[in-house]
């Protein structure tokens, strides 16, 4: 503390403004809040399925506007039957409509085999949808694989969805609290799980509810021939 009538050093004074011009910078532009990383869709591993299911429909109910959901499918569908269960949802007296697709998540089924899950962001229309597979099939040439086997499998999964298979697991949607719940009606639907509405899908970790998950999330035998 200077005493009174003595004048500060110059150094002290140059600290003193250096300072206060930091703070002053920080109220005028603060830090903004890093967005929220660590938010997931689907099952964790290991995870017993009727546990993912009923946490599933929570997430669903506690849905109060439009959010990003994933949906998992009862079984591996063709991309027509992905329009037809996201984008005709009916609920009592009207259809719903803003049922949004961004994302179509691929499997290719093979007999004891473990396929690679392919991802493919999709913009809002149903022709973007129809080229997903190839679009799937195309990446999963260019990945390839370390081992002979994963090539072997990457280019058996390519050819499947060239050809139009029915391999699509998933898909992440934006839609209205209403449109979910039409959804999770669909036949072809076994799980609907809302993100929270602050969260976005592109840092959240999406993997959806494999068909073949029947009591317990974990991967199945990788020990059959690969065609």
């Amino acid at each position: 503390m200077t005493p009174r009538g003595l004048t500060p050093a110059p150094a002290v004074v140059a600290v003193v403004v250096g300072v206060a011009a930091v703070v002053g910078v920080g109220f005028a532009n603060p830090v903004p809040t890093p967005p929220i990383t660590t938010d997931t869709l689907g099952p964790d591993s290991g995870e017993a399925v009727p546990d993912y299911l009923d946490r599933a429909r929570d997430s669903v109910a506690s849905v109060d506007g439009p959010v990003w959901a994933l949906v998992s499918f009862t079984k591996a569908l063709t991309v027509d039957e992905v329009i037809t269960s996201t984008s005709s949802v009916q609920v009592p007296g009207a259809e719903v409509s803003g049922v949004r697709v961004s994302r179509v998540m691929f499997r290719v089924p093979i007999e004891r085999v473990q396929t690679p899950l392919m991802s493919v962001p999709v913009p809002d229309n149903a022709e973007a949808v129809r080229r997903s597979p190839g679009v799937a099939a195309t990446r999963l040439v260019s990945l390839g694989g370390d081992t002979d086997r994963q090539q072997q499998v990457a280019l058996a999964s390519a050819k499947q969805l060239s050809a139009g298979c029915a391999c699509a697991v998933g898909v992440l949607v934006r839609a209205t609290p209403e449109g979910l719940e039409a959804i999770e009606h669909d036949s072809n639907v076994r799980a609907v799980e809302a993100l929270p509405s602050d969260a976005s899908p592109w840092l959240a970790a999406v993997r959806p509810l494999l068909p073949e998950y029947v009591d317990v999330v974990a991967p199945g035998p990788d020990d059959g021939p690969v065609p």
